[in-house]
This record gives C-alpha cells, structure tokens and sequence, in this order.
C-alpha cells in the first residue's frame, strides 16, 4: 500500500532505525505508522554495541578518548551526572548512522525520511508537511534532488509540540535523529566530513556536520519519542528513570526495580585520577594507599580520592566490585588514570594472609577466582591445597596486572624509597617527599572479617615442598621476578 499525502510527496524512501532485537519496538513501529499514513517503510537494522566493529573503532583509534569530556573539553565539569565520555552504546548508533548514510549515498532515492522506532507521530503531522512541500516548492527549503539539505523534523516532547497556531522555519540546531529528513547530497557530505566518532551521532549531524544554509528546523515539530521523554521503552543508550515511573504506573514493581538496577551499575562518567594501585588483596593495596597518603596524595583505599584510588578489584573491568566505598569504587570502567602502580608482596608471609583471606571473605576469593578463570584460564577451585590455591591467586593477579604493563611496581617490604622517588619523578609529590621518613609499619596486622580476628594460619616447609612442580615452577617465576629470595 502506498503512503498517503503528504508522505509520498515529500519523502522518496522511510526507513525506521532499529536494533535487529528490539521486537516491542518494531511491533509497535508496525501499528503505529500506518495509523498516521505511512504504509510504505523499512526498517534499517542498527548496529549492537557488542558488534565487532564497535571493538574496532575503539582499539583503532576512531573514538574521541577520555580525557579531555568529548562535551566540554574539560577533565571534570563537576556535573556527577554529565556524560562525558563515549559509552559503546554511543559508539554503535554513530557506527549505525555511518551505515544508513553508506547506504543512502549507494542508492537511488533522493530523499529520504529517517525515523527512529520510538518515534511518536503527532496529530498535527500532515497538516504541518503539507505546509512544508509548499515552503519546498516555492524554493524556501532546498529538499530537492541534487542539493545537500537536512530538515529537522521531531525531537524530545516539549513546548515545541503543542505550539501549533503558527509554522515556520529557521536554523535553530534541534537533536532530531527521531525524525529527520535528508537528501542524498546531504549523507554524502556526512561522510565526507565524518573525522571519527568525536561526539555523539545527534549533535554530530545537526549541529557540527551542517554549513549555512544545508540545515533547517520545522517547527511545530510533527514528532517525539517515547523513550527520552515518555518513558515508554527503556532507552538503549542510558537507562533513565522515566521509563521505571512509567512501568510503576503500569503496576510493573519487578521491571522498575530491574529498570533501576540498570541506571545503579549504568556507567556514562569517567573521573580522571594521577593514580591507580591495584595489587592483590592483603599485599599491599591499603599499605601503599597509606605511604602515598603520608607523602600528601589524597589516595583513596577502595574509594576514590582527589589523586586516586588503590583497590585490588580495579586490576580487572567488573561490573560491580564486591568491597567499594562509593560509586566510582563499584567498577574501574568509571576511571581513567594517568599512572599504573602496582604493590607485590613476598609469598612466604602472603600466603597464609590470602588463605584466611579466602576462608573469610568469600566474595573476595569468588571475585578473584571469577576473573582468574576468565581471563587466564585456571580454575583455583581445581586446585589441592589452601596453599596452592593461595600462592596461584597472587601470581595470577600480579599477571593480570603485568599484562597492562603499570608504570612501577615495587616490593612492600623494602622498596617504599622506591616509591617515594617515583611520585617525585612523575611530579606528583615535592621534592621534599624524598627525604620524608615514612611510617612502614603495617596498615592492618590484624585484619578483621565482620567484626572478628581470626589467626593466621601457619605454613611449614613441608607444605611448600609438596606443592606440584608446576606450581613451584610460577613460584619460581614470581620470586624472580619481583626479586625476592626462592622459597
């Protein structure tokens, strides 16, 4: 069936942007549409963040990186809520419209409706685009075969909507990827100007892409979106809040609950720091945040200071750490560093720490064995002893680190002048900080598991001569490495 007027005069193609998997959605696009004219569409199936490609642009160097915020420029702009770096998710719609303007540019049709399948056609939409062919026609708009042009057309429910006693026309820069129009000329030089993925797709082909007199603005606009505003559909870039308001409205306790689960561990800010320390559990993470603290950094343990932050669970990207202190501490995907330190330890007095450790603090070792699994392949289950299962977390964990090559590591026990000389180096401390006498004494002898002491357990020779060859062989590794005395 064909589309009826004005769509078919005014638009040589629609197409609806969708992710392959949002069904609700498109069920919806299907019903909607041809209940306000627009019989003849397709929907362009939008790029997964979890595609390859998004991998690629990232690890090629396409996506503006973090620092400076991709917004402002600045390292912070103080806003806690401010989005300041380029979420995969971002990533993926810019990969997307880079497709559709392939696509677009590849083809026939000249021009072209773009809609996006949250879209909300209004009331007052045909009336409005009737007005509009005219303002085509008598040369007002260049949307024509052969001209680059965009025209704006729909954005986020506002005052705009309902201001519909007047029509008119101007410039002003609205975000109207949920409906928007353009000529094939017009996606040609998106492409031809496209220097990376500098921003997000929206601002980029509104508001930086156009040139004097390429770009208009219909207003009242002849739509919005259901997701932004309303809440109807959960956004598959942020998770917002007005999407939990509008299921508790329905009676859907569970999908608001799950809704704002989304929004807790949903990460769009990055905080720069100076320093991370990551090593692993009772070797030295909380010891080193204090030596740096003695040196004047303000280095967070577990929580993230004004210089940085030392947690052991940072040595991997988890969704949600098991021990944080605030927000940033949940997941190191909420930091970048500028400087990678990581603190060792002598196995013979670690070893029994991280066997009471792991008896004690289960979400601790089921943390570490999580990652260890996943990211090298050993199971610290399948190992025989306490003691093995001991000795391969910490050589496993300073692995994981050593893979990300950090900018200094140094031994506990004898190496704090070490460390003091590097701050110095990398101007992060005075010079005065290397004649500084440092308290070295242990941060916490006796580390306490929900309020209770439990001894350290004792590991005599035997038990370390009956370790498996090929356990002894890691060992090996590690004392040689770290340069401390074979066990």
């Amino acid at each position: 069936m064909l589309n009826s007027v004005p769509w078919k005069n005014l638009f040589d193609k629609i197409v609806v942007v969708s992710l392959p998997s949002s069904e609700k959605r498109r069920s919806y696009i299907k019903q909607h549409l041809p209940s306000v004219g627009i019989h003849s569409f397709e929907f362009f199936d939008a790029t997964s963040m979890k595609d390859p490609a998004v991998a690629l642009a990232y690890d090629q160097g396409e996506v503006a990186t973090f620092p400076p915020c991709f917004r402002c420029g600045q390292i912070d702009c103080g806003e806690p809520d401010c989005n300041n770096f380029l979420i995969p998710q971002q990533v993926a719609t810019f990969i997307t419209y880079l497709r559709l303007w392939q696509w677009i540019v590849a083809g026939q049709v000249q021009r072209i409706l773009v809609l996006e399948d949250d879209v909300r056609i209004h009331d007052h939409a045909s009336d409005v685009l009737t007005w509009l062919g005219q303002e085509i026609f008598d040369g007002h708009v260049p949307f024509r075969a052969g001209s680059p042009c965009l025209v704006r057309l729909g954005w986020a429910l506002s005052k705009d909507h309902s201001a519909t006693d007047q029509y008119f026309i101007n410039d002003t820069v609205k975000m109207s990827n949920p409906c928007h129009a353009l000529t094939q000329e017009y996606a040609a030089l998106l492409l031809e100007r496209a220097t990376g993925i500098i921003h997000t797709v929206d601002v980029y082909q509104h508001a930086l892409a156009p040139n004097s007199g390429e770009a208009f603005t219909v207003f009242p606009p002849i739509a919005s979106e259901l997701s932004w505003t309303d809440g109807v559909f959960p956004s598959t870039i942020h998770p917002k809040p007005v999407h939990s308001t509008y299921l508790r409205s329905l009676g859907d306790t569970d999908g608001a609950v799950y809704n704002e689960n989304l929004i807790r561990k949903h990460i769009k800010k990055k905080y720069f720091r100076s320093l991370l320390i990551v090593g692993h559990p009772r070797c030295g993470s909380g010891y080193a945040a204090n030596l740096c603290q003695q040196m004047g950094l303000d280095i967070g343990h577990e929580k993230l200071g004004d210089d940085g932050i030392s947690s052991w669970m940072f040595a991997v990207e988890a969704d949600e750490n098991p021990y944080a202190l605030d927000d940033v501490a949940r997941t190191r995907r909420a930091l970048s560093w500028k400087y990678l330190v990581m603190p060792v330890r002598d196995l013979s007095t670690a070893a029994g720490s991280v066997i009471r450790d792991s008896t004690h603090a289960p979400p601790s070792y089921s943390f570490r064995r999580e990652y260890i699994l996943r990211l090298l392949g050993l199971d610290l289950d399948q190992l025989q002893t306490p003691l093995e299962r001991a000795v391969m977390s910490v050589i496993s964990w300073c692995k994981i680190i050593l893979r990300q090559n950090p900018d200094f590591w140094f031994r506990i026990e004898d190496q704090h002048k070490q460390l003091q000389e590097f701050l110095v180096e990398h101007n992060l401390c005075d010079r005065a900080v290397r004649e500084q006498i440092l308290d070295t004494s242990p941060v916490k002898p006796n580390q306490l598991y929900e309020g209770v002491s439990y001894p350290k357990p004792a590991i005599d020779r035997a038990a370390w001569n009956n370790l498996p060859e090929a356990t002894k062989r890691e060992v090996s590794w590690y004392c040689d490495t770290f340069g401390y005395k074979l066990i």
